[in-house]
């Protein structure tokens, strides 16, 4: 005669398993600097690339000088994704006034990344971390290959200075904003008076410098590396105008070798 389980005692058993694997799925994530968990304060930031949605290789120390929001998210396209990229949109003048540099890094692709930017209008480069090299580096969770949305700001020395574990989509630029403008020793810029993103430029209303709108000569900031190009100095392999698009490398930068000693003749 064969044994019965009661099913309620399956049913306790099954639950406990389930318990244990989630437990061991969420735990704190070993970063390559032997730590576990997020990148705490005064830790310096890791010494990471990758492609953004254009193609273009951003390296994380070549902005040095300038605080630089680092904010993970999920999904490309989710809502809460959507209005919190939107945010850093409508934000993104007063952030370039305080001279602040703001990546979005998430595990979708880059074909993801450039039609979610070219759709809301994104000024800002989000960055492919399809093998969550970044989030592992600063010791962001994933949870079914997606990225936890976890905010890092990082002083002008490559510094994490502030950890946002805990996100409000709506108001977090806001927030990183403020906080961000204290780093760089700016004035906090004052929102424009009109509800929604920033009037187009125009009459009165010059469009901010960049990328085929260079500042005038003597102007502060001019000669500024543009949000969202290629920094003077990137890593090898940044896109040019007209080259392949690279993919996402990830990968931690290996020291720069040292110059070679011209030969005496």
């Amino acid at each position: 005669m064969k044994r019965r389980f009661p099913t309620a005692l399956v049913f306790s058993v099954v639950a406990v398993v389930f318990a244990l694997v989630s437990l061991l799925a969420c735990g704190a994530v070993q970063r390559p600097d032997g730590g576990q968990g997020l990148l705490p304060v005064g830790s310096p930031a890791p010494d990471v690339f990758a492609a953004d949605q254009h193609g273009a290789i951003q390296r994380l120390s070549d902005q040095r000088g300038r605080a630089v929001v680092v904010y993970f998210y999920p999904k490309d396209g989710t809502p809460g994704c959507t209005e919190e990229a939107c945010a850093f949109r409508d934000a993104w003048d007063r952030f370039t006034q305080a001279n602040v540099q703001v990546f979005g890094v998430s595990s979708d692709s880059r074909e993801s990344h450039e039609m979610f930017a070219n759709q809301n209008k994104l000024p800002f480069p989000i960055l492919v971390d399809t093998d969550h090299t970044w989030a592992t580096a600063f010791g962001v969770p994933t949870k079914l290959g997606a990225t936890a949305r976890v905010t890092f700001l990082i002083d002008p020395d490559g510094r994490v200075a502030k950890v946002y574990p805990d996100v409000d989509p709506g108001v977090h630029a806001e927030e990183v904003l403020k906080d961000a403008a204290q780093l760089t020793g700016a004035a906090l810029p004052v929102a424009p008076a009109a509800s929604g993103s920033a009037a187009p430029a125009g009459a009165g209303n010059p469009a901010p410098a960049g990328a085929g709108n260079p500042a005038p000569a003597g102007t502060p900031g001019a000669g500024a590396v543009a949000p969202g190009a290629a920094t003077p100095g990137a890593a090898p392999g940044a896109a040019a105008p007209g080259a392949a698009t690279p993919v996402a490398t990830g990968a931690v930068l290996p020291p720069a070798p040292p110059a070679a000693t011209p030969a005496r003749r």
